[in-house]
């Protein structure tokens, strides 16, 4: 089974050159915060509802139905949308994990884009299960899966699945 199907069986300042206006602050105060080369702001994934990231009109469009469950899976925060006689399909939050860390265990994996975020698909071990790993940070990625029937090609599920995700993440 793939590992990745755990769910399925997972501040730039701009500055305006102009003169600054506010309080002076110690030194010791400091934010930190992390970018992806695209400049969007990755602090916020690890408190990233999985379930926010489909509305219930786009997982109904996908063939869900009911209520959307959510529970963590290992390091995944993980939600869960049922197609009824057909599967289902997840979105799991991996704050902890990058692309660098998404392993084939049996099927294959190809290098994609979906948007303009690199991505990773793994498919093709038998179990009907395709995943989509979307990369947000070198340590933290968003997989969307789809689990549709042994031998079944669960991938346009997926990808679709992967494209309405892509532009809610940071």
């Amino acid at each position: 089974m793939i590992t990745l199907a755990v769910g399925a069986a997972v501040t730039l300042s701009a500055c305006s050159g102009g003169p600054s206006t506010g309080t002076p602050r110690p030194a010791t105060e400091t934010t930190t915060t992390t970018s992806t080369s695209a400049g969007k702001d990755t602090t916020s994934l690890a408190e990233t509802d999985p379930c926010s990231l489909l509305t219930s009109s786009e997982a109904s469009e996908l063939g869900a139905s009911g209520t959307p469950k959510r529970e963590k899976v290992g390091t995944a925060d993980v939600c869960k949308w049922r197609k009824p006689g057909e599967g289902n399909f997840d979105v799991s939050v991996r704050a902890n994990l990058g692309l660098a860390e998404v392993k084939p265990d049996g099927g294959q994996i190809a290098d994609l884009t979906v948007g303009s975020r690199k991505a990773k698909k793994v498919s093709g071990d038998g179990s009907g299960v395709c995943i989509i790993a979307l990369d947000v940070s070198s340590s933290s990625r968003v997989d969307v899966s789809a689990l549709g029937r042994p031998n079944e090609d669960s991938c346009p599920v997926a990808l679709k699945l992967a494209e309405l995700v892509d532009p809610k993440l940071p």
